[in-house]
């Protein structure tokens, strides 16, 4: 761990996109150097993707960007909360978020796992809370379409992300130099999947709070089949 305490930005002083911006920034800068490098690409990534969500909204592509600003926030500080907790060592950090720090035990692990694993986390069991508490008092159909909106940005960004980034593992390499759509592509669709099943499970959740737990057991389930690839390919 670093020898200076990390200045993180205070969670609830987090209000809006450039905000969010604003923190992904400051942790590019500042994660591998307070200890915390296996959330070094999928930070990059976030960064990656949530500049595109704002440059999507300043050209009028969501019908809602009020609400598509206000889900950015929200989701985001899960997010920054987990990097928080892990610097912290804090019991709070989720299961989920906790299979991240098991990567990096893994110093020949592929790098695109630590991605996937941050992906999952706040995908399978962040995004159907965030959306549970958002949409309390929204009308959620006429909202549905912006959150797909923003799968067609993922995959666009997919190009851009794997730019980042080098594997060492020979065979990997050689895949993402070669036939990036072999690489990357999966990836990217699995994450899309991610999406869908989380809205479902959002509404699952919304009918009976205790689903939370299948939420999170089933998060797990997927982060342990991550990590036994992880060790394969290692």
């Amino acid at each position: 761990m670093a020898g200076h305490e990390p200045n993180f930005t205070d969670i609830d002083k987090i209000t809006s996109l450039k905000d969010v911006v604003g923190e992904l920034v400051y942790l590019n800068i500042h994660l591998e150097k307070i200890g915390l490098n296996q959330f070094k690409l999928f930070n990059s990534s976030y960064y990656i993707v949530t500049t595109s969500v704002q440059q999507a909204i300043e050209d009028n592509y969501f019908d809602n960007p009020e609400f598509i600003e206000k889900f950015i926030v929200a989701f985001a500080r899960y997010y920054f909360k987990a990097v928080i907790d892990t610097e912290k060592k804090s019991l709070d950090l989720s299961l989920p978020w906790l299979k991240v720090n098991e990567y990096a035990t893994n110093k020949s692990a592929p790098k695109f796992i630590s991605l996937m694993l941050g992906a999952s986390a706040h995908i399978n069991n962040d995004l159907p809370q965030v959306l549970n508490t958002l949409m309390q008092n929204e009308d959620t159909e006429a909202l549905l379409s912006d959150i797909v909106k923003i799968d067609k940005l993922l995959m666009e960004s997919g190009k851009e992300i794997i730019k980042t980034f080098e594997e060492t593992n020979k065979v990997l390499s050689f895949l993402k130099r070669n036939f990036q759509f072999m690489y990357y592509r999966p990836a990217m669709y699995t994450i899309r999947y991610w999406r869908i099943i989380a809205w479902k499970n959002y509404r699952k959740l919304k009918k009976q709070p205790s689903y939370i737990q299948s939420i999170t057991n089933r998060s797990v389930k997927i982060a342990n089949r991550w990590l036994k690839l992880s060790g394969v390919l290692s």
